[in-house]
C-alpha cells in the first residue's frame, strides 16, 4: 500500500511566490494599475534591463512603487523591459539581491552590497590550504626547527663545524634497518652520499631514514682504531669521550695522525 509522502519536498514551501518575466516597460506605463492589482503589497526583488541584458537589481517591501520609482529616475532611459519575483516575506530579500548583484554585476548598480558574514568561507578555504601546504612541506623537507633540534649537541668534545674536523677525507658508516651505508667526509665539511652533497651531518643522516627527525652527528660514525665513534669525537684532541674505552680509541687515533 503507497504512503502519503511526508518528505521535505512535499512540504517545503517555495521562497519565490509568484513571478513576471521579462515584460516591457511600455506595459508597465500604460497598465500600471493592472500591475497594481497584480502584484498587490508583496515584497520581492525586481530586475530591469536594457534589451536583453541586465542593467540593475533592486529589491522592495513594495514592488509596484519602487519600479514605478524607475519610471522618474536617472534609470528612467536605460531599461526596456522588466521582471518581478514575488517572495513569501522580506526576511531574505535583502540576501537575494546583494548574492544576484555579486554574481551579475549589472550595469546600472553602482553599490556592490555585502552579504551577512561575508567572507567566512574564503579565510576558512585560505588555512585549509596553508595547512595542507604545511604537511606537504614537512613530508618533503625537513623544517628549519626540525634541523636545529636535530644539531643541538651537548658541549661534551664534540666538534662545533665538519669544517676542519678531519684532515683528510675519511669514510662514515651506518648501519641502518640491515643494510650498510657508507659516505665520506672532507676536511672543507663537506659529505658526499650517493654522488650529493651536504653540509650537515643531519642532512646527509636525513638521505638515508627518510622525512623523520635525526641527529646526524649521532647517526654517522667512523672508525678510530678498533672503535665505531660518533663523527663529532676524535679530531679534537683532548675532547673527551664517554666511555674508558672510547677515550683510549680517541687518544691513538689523535696520535696516528699526529705521525
Amino acid at each position: 500500500m503507497a504512503g502519503k509522502n511526508t518528505g521535505a519536498r512535499g512540504s517545503a514551501r517555495s521562497l519565490v511566490e509568484r513571478q513576471l518575466e521579462f515584460v516591457v516597460k511600455e506595459v508597465f506605463v500604460l497598465h500600471y494599475p493592472l500591475v497594481t492589482e497584480l502584484i498587490g503589497e508583496s515584497p520581492g526583488i525586481y530586475a530591469l534591463y536594457s534589451d536583453k541584458d541586465l542593467y540593475y537589481v533592486g529589491k522592495s517591501i513594495d514592488l509596484r512603487k519602487r519600479v514605478k520609482d524607475h519610471l522618474k529616475d536617472r534609470h528612467l532611459a536605460s531599461w526596456t523591459h522588466f521582471s518581478l519575483y514575488l517572495v513569501r516575506n522580506a526576511d531574505h530579500i535583502h540576501d537575494i539581491e546583494s548574492l544576484l548583484i555579486r554574481i551579475a554585476s549589472p550595469t546600472g548598480t553602482r553599490a556592490v552590497p555585502k552579504v551577512q558574514a561575508s567572507g567566512q568561507l574564503a579565510n576558512q578555504l585560505r588555512r585549509m590550504i596553508k595547512a595542507e601546504q604545511d604537511r606537504t612541506r614537512k613530508a618533503m623537507f625537513p623544517s628549519l626547527q626540525t634541523v636545529q633540534k636535530a644539531e643541538r649537541r651537548p658541549s661534551s668534545g664534540r666538534a662545533q663545524s665538519l669544517v676542519g674536523l678531519v684532515q683528510k677525507t675519511t669514510k662514515l658508516y651506518r648501519t641502518y634497518k640491515g643494510q650498510e651505508y657508507q659516505a665520506s667526509l672532507n676536511p672543507q665539511g663537506i659529505i658526499t652520499f650517493n654522488a650529493e652533497k651536504y653540509t650537515s651531518p643531519s642532512g646527509a643522516a636525513k638521505a638515508v631514514v627518510g622525512a623523520q627527525a635525526v641527529n646526524g652527528w649521532r647517526f654517522l660514525h667512523k672508525w678510530h682504531g678498533d672503535d665505531r665513534v660518533e663523527i663529532g669525537f676524535g679530531e679534537q684532541c683532548g675532547g673527551v669521550g664517554r666511555g674508558l674505552r672510547q677515550q683510549v680509541s680517541l687518544q691513538q687515533g689523535c696520535a696516528a695522525e699526529r705521525q
